[in-house]
């Protein structure tokens, strides 16, 4: 058993003025383009992403201007720093493309920055060192986790589910509309929030998003300033039960680049690996071709996806729609009409990827139906990797509710 807590409360960072954060919450950095960041900063001049998505307004270092505004905030009092280790709830109800409303509650506590390898934590994903960089670079300037690794807890027994429920009974300490949800926040401190910790890191925990900020923190957590290394020995996370009924997993489609191919000739191409699905079956993936005709396929039961690294696909994989869809719609049936494995696109509108490749603007779109939660599980615990853009969790939990300096550990 580690000696170590999985989980631990902490002495967060947030904006003074709870009235003030329908305006200065924002999305994960990685998921804003440029004109959307005008927007936010347009919004109110003390919105995060000035800090956790930096631009130096003179073209200078963008980390150091970063850290600038942090301090400057902290002297203004804009955000404040609670007294004693807490565990910040959120619960965010959003409207979905189906129609629905769900409501998700998670806690934000700070996780032991520990490699995937001691097993307590399991990826999906494949990171990439630019990114990583990016993330290092900003923790370095700014001295603190502005945004959160995105975890799922078996919560085997219900224990995180019911404590959380206790917590949402009361009055928020906020709430607002922002970033298209309704987000409702509570701040528990003394033993609620230790409790909180130790529960939510009783199994093994999963990162849903947010690979790239656990290893950059694992990389940093050897390298911070030494009046910062027992803070950086943590990162800030977020922490939904795998229970939570408003848990959603939304597909990303897959847009094809070159010019639009003929539906009858894709199909021929195809016949050996698919099938049409027929009526009332669920199929692996749909085919959108210009015009607009769409193909329902399913994959023939002996089809091979082609070998990775030299490695047949690993089965928790091979069961992905995602999977079958990257190895061979795209790789083997595409890449045979297109001259080459095409370059893609991706988004998870499916009526923009309708609209794409109905106008022509791509050669076809792959429509894929959502990752299933049990599919993550399986594949992590196989020590396996997804396909890239395998799992869209929405919506993306807000940046700017909590922040967490290394100065103060948890």
């Amino acid at each position: 058993m580690d000696d170590v807590s999985l989980f631990a409360a902490f002495r967060g960072e947030h904006y003074a003025d709870p009235d003030s954060l329908a305006r200065r919450l924002a999305p994960p950095y990685d998921v804003i383009s440029p004109p959307q960041r005008a927007e936010l900063v347009a919004r109110d001049p003390y919105n995060v992403v000035n800090v956790d998505l930096p631009v130096a307004p003179d073209g200078g270092d963008a980390y150091a201007a970063a850290a600038a505004l942090l301090a400057e905030w902290r002297g203004k009092g804009v955000i404040v720093r609670d007294a004693e280790p807490s565990a910040y709830v959120l619960r965010t109800s959003g409207r979905f493309p189906d129609g629905t409303t769900r409501e998700r509650t998670g806690v934000f506590l700070a996780v032991s920055a520990e490699p995937f390898s001691k097993g307590r934590v399991l990826p999906h994903e494949r990171t990439h060192a630019k990114a990583k960089e990016d993330r290092r670079r900003l923790m370095h300037a700014t001295g603190a986790n502005l945004s959160a690794v995105f975890l799922l807890a078996p919560d085997s027994a219900g224990e995180l589910t019911k404590a959380l429920r206790q917590v949402t009974s009361r009055p928020p300490w906020a709430r607002c509309t922002a970033l298209g949800s309704d987000q409702a926040i509570w701040v528990v401190g003394g033993q609620e929030a230790q409790r909180l910790a130790a529960i939510a890191g009783a199994e093994p925990v999963y990162v849903a998003d947010g690979h790239h900020r656990f290893e950059t923190s694992v990389m940093f957590r050897d390298e911070a300033p030494e009046v910062w290394r027992a803070g950086a020995a943590r990162t800030l996370s977020h922490v939904v039960s795998f229970q939570d009924p408003g848990l959603v997993i939304l597909p990303t489609h897959r847009l094809l680049e070159g010019a639009p191919v003929e539906p009858g000739a894709f199909l021929a191409a195809a016949d050996p690996y698919f099938t049409e699905a027929a009526a009332g079956t669920e199929p692996t993936l749909w085919v959108v071709f210009k015009g607009g005709r769409e193909v329902a396929l399913l994959v023939r039961p002996g089809a091979e996806l082609p070998k990775v690294g030299g490695q047949p696909v690993h089965p928790a994989v091979r069961a992905l729609e995602v999977a079958v869809a990257d190895g061979l719609a795209v790789g083997v049936v595409a890449a045979s009409l297109l001259s080459g494995v095409p370059a893609l696109r991706y988004t998870a509108d499916a009526a923009e990827a309708r609209e794409a490749a109905r106008d022509g603007r791509c050669a076809c779109a792959i429509m894929l139906p959502p990752t299933r939660l049990e599919a993550v599980r399986r594949v992590a615990d196989a020590g396996q990797i997804m396909p890239p853009k395998s799992t869209y969790f929405a919506p993306k939990v807000p940046t700017g509710v909590v922040l967490r300096p290394f100065d103060a550990p948890a």
